[in-house]
């Protein structure tokens, strides 16, 4: 897979990155995994895998502890609830909470 659209059947959520480090964002337009750099989000283009995802009712012991980068038109209060997790290998975690796009 190119990107985490494909993966998810959405457009935005959440990626965290050795379980510390997250970026909340629109990931439609990024080939491979969003990352920050000094120009805004890009993607390195490495190939996506396939995994199932697993629904969460209760994200919050996921969230607990990550510093999330909102990089979207979201607030902290915005935060999902619940939604479905992909855990990509390499420490790398993608959240496609419910009810968003």
């Amino acid at each position: 897979m190119r990107n985490l659209q494909e993966l998810t059947g959405q457009e935005s959520g959440i990626v965290i990155y050795n379980e510390k480090d997250g970026i909340l964002c629109n990931w439609s337009s990024i080939q491979g995994l969003p990352r920050i750099f000094v120009n805004g989000l890009v993607g390195l283009g490495e190939e996506i895998p396939e995994v199932e995802g697993e629904h969460y009712d209760d994200l919050s012991g996921l969230l607990e502890g990550v510093q999330i980068n909102i990089c979207a038109h979201y607030t902290d209060d915005d935060l999902p609830k619940s939604g479905t997790v992909y855990c990509l290998g390499d420490d790398v975690i993608v959240i496609a909470p419910d009810g968003w796009v």
